[in-house]
Parts: structure tokens; sequence; C-alpha cells
């Protein structure tokens, strides 16, 4: 079977190029700029013209601050730099061996607070702590692309990284398993999302990731 694809509003070309920096002795980390780069996109989208996220303008506010609206910039600048900065402290990022900020999954919701007070817009979470795949969490990414064209975090390896999925394709093959009489046929799945992994845009619209998350992280204006 062909391949099936959604893709979230305006696909590749208004994906967030934000990218990871130094911070409080180490990487900022991967979650603080998921979640930067998703209230940057739905800020965009409001003032691009997007019925679904119309009117939902304060989520990003000059110099990434609480101050006058403002619209979320699609490369890195300081700004991007002090959203993602109170992001960070909202969610508990802490540094690990190697530089690196880690955040733990149950503590992606804190970044909720760092939209308190500037939008209406609201966001949930669904997460494994043992970093198992749960279906329930590729079908709410699945979901937010498919029906409400708006991206969603998901979670990479074994607790590794947080990417945006913007993009997701799925296709069912028959395959045959077994051997002479003792064979059957097998209908399977092929599914992935498309991501900015928060490299400054590198890879974008070239990075499929298999389908299977252990987090998802989404928002509704």
């Amino acid at each position: 079977m062909s391949w099936t694809y959604y893709w979230a509003a305006d696909g590749h070309t208004q994906q967030p190029r934000y990218n990871q920096f130094d911070y409080k002795g180490c990487h900022v980390g991967c979650g603080p700029v998921a979640w930067g780069i998703l209230f940057g996109w739905a800020d965009r989208q409001a003032e691009l013209g997007n019925q679904y996220w119309r009117g939902r303008w304060g989520i990003y506010r000059e110099h990434g601050g609480r101050g006058a609206n403002a619209v979320a910039p699609l490369h890195m600048d300081e700004g991007v730099r002090n959203m993602i900065r109170e992001i960070r402290d909202h969610v508990n990022t802490f540094c690990v061996p190697g530089g690196q900020g880690a955040t733990l999954p149950a503590k992606m919701d804190g970044a909720r607070k760092y939209l308190s007070g500037r939008t209406g817009t609201s966001l949930k979470t669904e997460y494994s702590n043992m970093g198992i795949s749960l279906t329930k969490c590729r079908e709410n990414a699945r979901n937010s692309i498919r029906d409400r064209k708006t991206p969603a975090i998901i979670g990479t390896g074994w607790l590794v990284h947080y990417p945006v999925a913007y993009g997701y394709r799925w296709r069912s093959r028959v395959i045959r398993r077994g051997w002479g009489p003792f064979s059957w046929s097998e209908t399977v799945y092929d599914r992935y999302f498309s991501v900015n992994q928060g490299w400054g845009g590198s890879g974008n619209g070239n990075d499929w990731v298999e389908a299977s998350t252990w987090f998802s992280g989404e928002i509704y204006p």
C-alpha cells in the first residue's frame, strides 16, 4: 500500500529554527527547546491567519518576556533564548555528565507556567517514566498533526531526546510468516514522524523517525 501523509499547518516552512545553548553550566536541554519551538510555531500561526490559532496572540512577547505582544521569530535570537531559559526553569532541567541538560517526562508539563498570564493556550502531556513506547502517546501526536494540523512533542530513544513532530506517514503491508504448510498472512504497519530536532533547522524535512514514542506533549488554543 502507498504511504498516507499528514502535515501540520505550513509543513516545513514555518518550523522555528531554534537550538540548544549553554545555560547554568550545561546545555539548556532538548525539552525546553521543544516547548519553545512549539510555542513559537503557535504564536506565528496566530499572526499568519491560521483559523484554529487565530486570537491566541501573546504566547510570545517582546524579548521573550511578559510585556507587549510580538511575533515569535522564525530564527533564534536573544528573545527566544529568554523564552527557553524561562521554560527550562519551569520544567526543572538538570545537568548530567557530558554537559547535557536532562528533563524528566513527569516535569515537562511545568511548561504551562510559561503560558500562565500570557495566553489562554493550554497544554497536556502523556508519558512513560520508564521510556516504554505507548500507543496512546503515538496516537496523541498523530491526532494533533492529522486532526488539528498542530505539531506535538514526542520522545525518542531511551529517555534520550524530545523532538517536535510535525508530519506523520503510515502504510500497511501484507507479509508471510512461517514456512510451507505452516505459513500465514499477516498485516503489518509502518509508521513514522517527520521531526524538528531542535538543531537550528538542520534536518527539517528529511528526519523521519519511527513512530514509537514514550512521550506526547500537545498544546490547544
